[in-house]
């Protein structure tokens, strides 16, 4: 992980940057109106951005269902990865679930993408559950779940 990067809540102005690096990292992304949409409007969510040099390069969306931080999006700008933010970003969410009592971290990951399958497995996430179908093309998809305490900050 490379300590120049600051990671802080996304600010309305920050989802210009936001969307486009959701565009050029996914075939099927989400349409921008659903981000607005939840920014704006869902209080169970938060989105936070990564900038290097001031410069937003990547980002993570959050929902708080109970007792359970479920990380519904991650991505890096294309030219800035293999740096370290994706790690950066996924640590700072499963941090935030331990700041906020959580105890359970989840995601979704499709089936084919096995390099965003390692870097979670690496952070301690287990496949739990196969999910037919799941994403609008038809891919199945892998819900992932890492359990979490406060007690684990120190290790």
């Amino acid at each position: 992980m490379i300590s120049e990067i600051e990671i802080v809540k996304a600010k309305a102005n920050d989802f210009k940057k936001i969307i486009e690096i959701e565009e050029l990292s996914y075939e099927d992304p989400w349409p921008r109106e659903i981000f607005m949409v939840d920014y704006l409007f869902n209080a169970s969510s938060d989105y936070f951005v990564a900038k290097l040099q001031g410069k937003v390069v990547g980002f993570v969306g959050v929902w708080y269902e109970g007792k359970k931080l479920h990380i519904i999006n991650v991505a890096v700008h294309p030219n800035e990865r293999g740096k370290g933010i994706g790690t950066s970003l996924l640590v700072f969410a499963i941090n935030l679930a331990k700041e906020l009592g959580h105890e359970v971290v989840y995601l979704e990951a499709r089936k084919s993408n096995v390099s965003a399958q390692r870097l979670y497995k690496k952070l301690g996430f287990i496949e739990k559950e196969e999910l037919k179908s799941y994403y609008q093309d038809g891919e199945d998809g892998i819900r992932m779940e890492l359990t979490v305490s406060k007690e684990d900050e120190d290790k």
